[in-house]
C-alpha cells in the first residue's frame, strides 16, 4: 500500500512538473537575448544565441532595451536576475538614436520546442517499457531509472533556458544525479551479469549531495542569494557532471585491468560497457562542458552533444532484453568505414550545393550540409544490410523465395529415410518454388534406371534420353548430375517453367546448391534402404529354433518397427484423407440439397457421392488393417470373425470361420493377439494371391494348454521342403517370417502342402508362456 502511495505521488509531482515546463516553453519564445550594463546603467544586448528567435529578428549587439512589455528592463526580473531577455512579448530598443519596436510571437527552432520533446518522449516510453516487461530485474528497473533521469533533463531543458527557476532547479538536480544512478547501475548490472561487486559504501553519500545540491537550488526563490546561486551553479552542475563521467570510466577501466588475463566473458562486457560509457559521455563533455567551463563558451550546442547520451542506456536495453552480448567493436569499425565511404560523396553534394546557392549558403550552412550528408549516408550504408534483409520479401521477392525454400528444403533433409519422403517433401517444394511444369529425381544403376517424378514430366521420355546421353543437351530440360556412386548416379531434372522458358542463372546456381544438399541425403537413403532390405532378409531367415536366442531381440525390434509404421500409416489415412474425404462428401451433398438438378445430373452426383463413400470404406478399411483397434475393444476372436467377414465379400473363394473353446487365448496380452491377428492377415493374403482355391478355413482352438490356428485351403498347394521366400514388399513377410513371429511367442509351425493337394498350416502357442514384450 505504501508503494502505491508513493507511486501515485511521484507521477502527481511528475505530471504538474511536465504540465508547468510544457507552458513556459509553448508561452513564448526561446529568444536567447543576453544582457548587459554599458556605462551609463543602460541594458544593452551583449550575445545573441544563434538558436534562438532574437537572432532571426531586428536585434543586434549592442542594442540598447528601453522597455519590456510596456516597463522599464530594471523592472523585468529574467533581466536583473539571469541577465537574459526571456519570455515577453514587446520590446522597444535604440539602435544608434533610433527607437524600433519588435512583437514577438511563439515562432522558435525546432530545436528548443520539438527535438527535447521527441528525446524525452522517447526516454519515458523506454523507462515505461522496462519497468512493465522486466519488472523482475533489478539491473532493469534501475536502467529504467536512468531513461527517467535523462528524460527528466529534456523536460525542463526547454523551461530552464527561458529562465525558469522551477526547470532550472530540475534539470541542475538531475545532471547531478545523472552520472551517480549511471553508476548504481552499474553495481547492479555487473553483479546480475557477472556476479562481479563494485564498491558501493559511496553510493549514499553520493545521493546524499544531489539532495543537498536540491535544497540549495532552492535559493533561487530568495532573491538575495539568486544572483550568487546562478552565478556559480552553471559551472558547479557540469564540474560534478565531469567527475561524475570520470569516476565511472577510471572504474571499469581499473575492472578491466584486472580481469583482461581471464579472457573470460566478464572481459567482454566490461569493454562493451566502457566503449557505450566513452560514446554516450565523451561528446557533452569535450564539445559543451569543458569548453563552456574553460573558455566560457560551447563549440557545439549540449542539446545536440547531449543525445548521445542516450546510446548508453540503449545499448544496455537491449543486452538485458536479449541477454546477448554484442560486439560494439565491430559496430563501430563497420561504421567508422561507412563513414570514410560517405566523404566522396558528400563532399561532391556539397560542392554542388555550394556552387549552385553560392550568393546565398554561408560557411555554417554549408558545413551543416557536408556534415548532415555524411551522417545520412553512413547511416545507409550502415544499415543497408539489416533493410535489404528485412525487406527483401518486397525489394527482391525472387530471391527471398529461393532462400526461404532453400531453408526449409534443407531443414526437410534432415528427416528423409525413403524415396517417398524424398518426393513429397523435397522435389514437391523444388517443382512449386520454381513453378516449373514438373521435376524428378533419377537414379540410374547399370541394369536399369528408377525415377521418382512430380507434376507434368513425361518419366518415359526422360528414361530413353538418359539411356541415349542426350539428356544434359536436351532443350526442354534442365539436368544435373547430383551424385556419382559405384551402384549408381542420380540425377535432377527439371523441365521448363509454367511460361515456358527455361530457368535463369539464379535458379540454376540455386538448383546447384539445393543438389550439393541433395547429394548427402541421397546416400543415406540409399543406405537406410540397402540396409532395411538387408535386415528384412535376415528377419526372414533367423533360425527356427530355440538355439537362437541370442538374437530374438532383433525379431522383437523388427516386429516393434513394423508396428509403429503401420500405426503412423494409419493415423495419417484417417487424419488426412479420410477427413478430407469425408468434407467432400458433405459439399457433394450440401450441393444435391441447395440447387435445383434435373434427374440425369442428380443421379450422376449421387453416384460421384456414392463412389467417395466407397472409397471411404476402403481406406476406413484399410486403417483397421494397419491398426486392429477392435482387438483391444471386444478382443481376439470377434475381431478375426469380423475382420473374415468382411473379406468374404471380396475373396474368389469360400473363406470360413470356426472357433472352438479358444476363449482362453483372450486372457493373453494385446501385443500377442496383435501377433496373432497379422499371421492370419498374411495368410489371407498369401491365400488370394498365389491360392486359387476355392475354399479356406481358419480354426482356433486350445488344446493341451496351448492356442492353435490352424489354416487349410483346397488350392494348388506347394512343395513346402522348399517354400519360397516371398518378395518383402508392402504386405509383409512370407512364410519365414511368419515362423520368426511364431517364434517370437515361443510357439511353432507345422506347413503341410503338396502341389495340387492344397496347404494346411498349424501354428501352437503355449497359453501360459509367451514372450509378447
Amino acid at each position: 500500500m505504501r508503494k502505491k502511495i508513493v507511486l501515485w505521488l511521484f507521477l502527481s509531482i511528475f505530471i504538474g512538473l511536465q504540465i508547468w515546463c510544457f507552458f513556459i516553453m509553448f508561452k513564448s519564445p526561446f529568444l536567447g537575448i543576453y544582457l548587459g550594463l554599458n556605462n551609463q546603467n543602460e541594458w544593452v544586448i551583449t550575445e545573441l544565441a544563434e538558436e534562438g528567435a532574437g537572432y532571426d529578428l531586428d536585434f543586434k549587439l549592442g542594442d540598447v532595451i528601453k522597455q519590456v512589455d510596456g516597463k522599464l528592463p530594471n523592472e523585468n526580473l529574467k533581466i536583473t536576475n539571469w541577465q537574459v531577455l526571456e519570455q515577453v512579448n514587446n520590446i522597444v530598443i535604440s539602435r544608434d538614436g533610433v527607437v524600433h519596436e519588435v512583437v514577438l510571437s511563439n515562432n522558435s527552432l525546432i530545436t528548443y520546442n520539438i527535438l527535447p520533446l521527441l528525446e524525452e518522449g522517447f526516454c519515458l516510453f523506454m523507462a515505461g517499457l522496462l519497468f512493465a516487461k522486466m519488472r523482475r530485474s533489478p539491473s532493469a528497473k534501475l536502467l529504467a531509472a536512468v531513461f527517467l533521469t535523462i528524460g527528466i533533463i529534456y523536460m525542463s531543458q526547454g523551461a530552464s533556458v527561458r529562465g525558469d527557476i522551477v526547470g532550472k532547479i530540475l534539470i541542475g538536480s538531475f545532471m547531478i544525479l545523472l552520472p551517480i544512478i549511471f553508476y548504481h547501475f552499474l553495481v547492479v548490472f555487473f553483479k546480475e551479469k557477472g556476479s562481479v561487486q563494485l564498491p558501493v559504501w559511496f553510493l549514499k553519500y553520493l545521493y546524499l549531495i544531489v539532495i543537498l545540491s536540491f535544497f540549495v537550488s532552492l535559493l533561487y526563490f530568495y532573491p538575495p542569494m539568486l544572483p550568487l546561486v546562478y552565478e556559480h551553479a552553471g559551472s558547479i552542475v557540469m564540474s560534478f557532471f565531469i567527475a561524475g563521467f570520470l569516476t565511472n570510466i577510471s572504474i571499469l577501466t581499473f575492472l578491466y585491468l584486472k580481469v583482461r588475463k581471464e579472457k573470460s566473458y566478464l572481459l567482454s562486457i566490461v569493454r562493451n560497457v566502457w566503449l557505450s560509457l566513452l560514446i554516450s559521455f565523451l561528446p557533452a563533455i569535450s564539445l559543451s562542458f569543458l569548453p563552456y567551463l574553460l573558455v566560457g563558451s560551447q563549440y557545439i550546442n549540449g542539446l545536440y552533444t547531449s543525445s548521445f547520451i542516450l546510446f548508453f542506456p540503449i545499448s544496455f536495453a537491449y543486452l538485458i532484453a536479449s541477454n546477448q552480448l554484442y560486439d560494439i567493436g565491430l559496430v563501430l569499425r563497420r561504421f567508422g568505414f561507412a563513414c570514410l565511404l560517405a566523404l566522396v560523396p558528400s563532399g561532391l553534394f556539397t560542392a554542388i550545393f555550394a556552387f549552385l546557392f553560392q550568393n546565398l549558403a554561408d560557411e555554417k550552412q554549408i558545413l551543416f550540409v557536408f556534415a548532415g550528408s555524411v551522417a545520412m549516408i553512413s547511416f545507409v550504408l550502415y544499415s543497408v544490410e539489416y533493410f535489404t534483409t528485412r525487406l527483401e520479401a518486397f525489394l527482391f521477392p525472387r530471391k527471398f523465395r529461393l532462400r526461404t525454400a532453400l531453408k526449409k528444403i534443407s531443414k526437410n533433409l534432415g528427416v528423409i529415410s525413403s524415396f517417398r519422403e524424398l518426393k513429397d517433401i523435397v522435389l514437391v517444394d523444388i517443382v512449386q518454388t520454381l513453378e516449373v511444369m514438373g521435376g524428378a529425381i533419377v537414379f540410374r544403376y547399370e541394369h536399369d534406371t528408377e525415377i521418382i517424378a512430380e507434376g507434368d514430366i513425361d518419366a518415359a521420355e526422360i528414361k530413353h534420353l538418359l539411356q541415349s546421353s542426350a539428356l544434359s543437351e536436351h532443350p526442354l530440360y534442365t539436368c544435373i548430375e547430383i551424385h556419382r556412386h559405384e551402384e549408381y548416379t542420380s540425377y535432377l531434372v527439371i523441365t521448363r517453367n509454367k511460361a515456358n522458358t527455361l530457368l535463369g542463372k539464379e535458379e540454376i546456381q540455386w538448383l546447384h546448391l539445393i543438389t550439393s544438399y541433395l547429394e548427402v541425403s541421397l546416400e543415406n537413403v540409399h543406405l537406410i534402404r540397402k540396409l532395411t532390405a538387408k535386415m528384412q532378409l535376415l528377419a526372414s531367415q533367423l533360425p527356427n529354433e530355440h538355439s537362437a536366442q541370442d538374437i530374438q531381440w532383433f525379431r522383437k525390434v523388427m516386429f516393434e518397427l513394423q508396428e509403429e509404421e503401420r500405426l503412423r500409416i494409419a493415423a495419417d489415412l484417417h487424419d488426412t484423407t479420410m477427413q478430407d474425404l469425408f468434407f467432400l462428401k458433405r459439399r457433394f451433398i450440401a450441393l444435391l440439397d441447395k440447387y435445383a438438378m434435373n434427374k440425369e445430373d442428380k443421379e450422376h452426383l449421387n453416384n460421384i457421392v456414392n463412389f467417395v463413400e466407397m472409397i471411404n470404406n476402403s481406406l476406413r478399411q484399410s486403417c483397421f488393417e494397419l491398426n486392429p483397434f477392435l482387438l483391444k475393444e471386444i478382443g481376439l476372436i470377434e475381431t478375426v470373425r469380423s475382420y473374415l467377414d468382411k473379406e468374404a465379400y471380396h475373396t474368389p473363394f469360400v473363406l470360413k470361420f470356426r472357433e472352438e473353446r479358444a476363449s482362453a487365448i483372450e486372457a493373453k496380452d494385446l501385443t500377442t493377439k496383435k501377433h496373432i491377428f497379422r499371421i492370419i492377415q498374411e495368410l489371407l493374403n498369401n491365400a488370394k494371391k498365389h491360392s486359387q482355391a476355392s475354399h479356406v478355413t481358419f480354426t482356433m482352438t486350445v488344446a493341451d494348454r496351448a492356442f492353435v490356428l490352424t489354416y487349410e485351403d483346397d488350392g494348388v498347394g506347394f512343395n513346402s521342403t522348399e517354400a519360397r521366400r516371398m518378395e518383402i514388399g508392402s504386405s509383409g513377410m512370407g512364410v519365414e517370417q511368419m515362423k520368426g513371429r511364431v517364434l517370437h511367442l515361443n510357439g511353432q509351425l507345422q506347413l503341410d502342402s503338396r502341389e495340387g493337394e492344397g496347404t494346411k498350416l498349424v501354428v501352437t502357442i503355449p497359453i501360459r508362456e509367451t514372450m509378447s514384450v
